[in-house]
């Protein structure tokens, strides 16, 4: 062979040897969807509500917030979300995800337990995390992010049993689910300890606790509920019933329908307010700040966010998250209305107090006014 050839000849040989190389690295790439990002395939994470919306300024637009601040501190990674109009689109907005390529789903609420641990069985390699549920599955992907909220709604009512002036404070519902009433509870527990422990009369509407203790997967009693998280105009109406039963402070655990309490505590004027839930509601909602007591809170934010990014760096595992005052996966803010230093003290101590054993957050543990 000429000389020239020969040069021409390791050239070729040099060149395919480079092309095998980014033809092995593509080949990886394509072969991590669904696991860790790469340089050829950005991580996606992504979203489905449940049907209060991207923007119910409660649990959907938290879960969005937690993707929003994983792409802060993993740049390169995309996020997107699609919106549930009605129960009927759980199904195929998962699976429009999972085709997608997403490297995580996030699902929001227990109503998505069903069509989460389908999907999950048919795509046991799917990440998955959801928002106040442990849906059962065989998949060892999916990781349920749960928060003890009667903690942070005990301090919630006691909050309220602290501000209120008339000595009557109520709590209703968006359904009648753990996740909701498990709020509720700690709220009536919070009051009646106040009672006990200071002196005090108020009465706690909208919730009576059944006999027993509550827990993530069952918190029985009797209340008012909505029958879903997005009629506005009912949360009103039964805020407004509240305040003519002599209420003057309103907790709905309802998503976007608390919109519809902060409505009637504005139309009944001064000296009525309501309690938030979920996501700070100066926060989320600051042009209605004035009229909030405070928020009874979930970490959705941070654990979605440290879902989102376990598996965008490749150390995701499925199981259960569990939220509590002592991890901050749930807790009091308070509001646009000046609690007493006094008061926030009581609620310090109280907070101690159960981070250690030492109160009860079960209603029936104190008795009812």
């Amino acid at each position: 062979m000429h000389r020239g050839d020969k040069g021409r000849g390791r050239r070729l040989a040099t060149t395919l040897a480079s092309a095998s190389v980014v033809l092995g690295a593509l080949t990886m790439g394509a072969g991590a969807l669904g696991g860790a990002a790469s340089a050829a395939t950005p991580f996606k994470a992504c979203v489905v509500t449940d049907t209060g919306g991207i923007n119910d300024k409660s649990f959907n637009a938290s879960a969005w917030k937690g993707l929003q601040d994983a792409k802060k501190k993993f740049p390169s990674m995309k996020i997107t979300y699609l919106s549930s109009q009605s129960s009927s689109d759980y199904v195929p907005n998962i699976n429009n995800f999972v085709h997608q390529g997403c490297g995580i789903i996030v699902t929001v609420g227990f109503l998505m337990d069903q069509a989460t641990a389908a999907a999950a069985n048919a795509h046991p390699s799917q990440k998955f995390a959801i928002v106040d549920d442990a849906p059962k599955t065989k998949s060892h992907n999916v990781l349920a992010l749960q928060y003890e909220t009667d903690q942070g709604g005990f301090l919630g009512g006691m909050l309220a049993a602290g501000m209120t002036k008339t000595g009557t404070v109520a709590t209703y519902g968006g359904m009648n689910f753990p996740a909701v009433t498990l709020y509720m509870n700690g709220f009536v527990a919070g009051v009646r300890y106040y009672d006990k422990t200071y002196g005090y009369k108020v009465k706690a509407l909208g919730w009576t606790p059944a006999k027993g203790a509550c827990s993530l997967a069952t918190c029985n009693g009797t209340g008012s509920f909505i029958g879903n998280f997005t009629d506005q105009t009912a949360g009103k109406q039964m805020t407004t019933n509240f305040f003519s039963q002599g209420a003057d402070i309103v907790f709905p655990v309802a998503g976007s329908v608390g919109l519809g309490s902060i409505a009637a505590a504005q139309q009944a004027g001064k000296g009525h307010s309501v309690m938030w839930v979920d996501s700070n509601g100066c926060i989320a909602d600051a042009a209605d700040c004035s009229w909030m007591v405070g928020t009874v809170a979930k970490g959705v934010e941070s654990s979605v966010m440290n879902a989102v990014l376990s598996a965008a760096r490749g150390t995701f595992k499925g199981g259960t998250y569990l939220g509590t005052l002592k991890n901050n996966g749930t807790a009091l803010e308070y509001g646009g209305i000046p609690a007493p230093a006094a008061l926030k003290a009581k609620i310090a101590k109280a907070k101690a107090g159960i981070i250690a054993g030492r109160i009860s957050v079960n209603p029936n543990s104190y008795p009812a006014s």
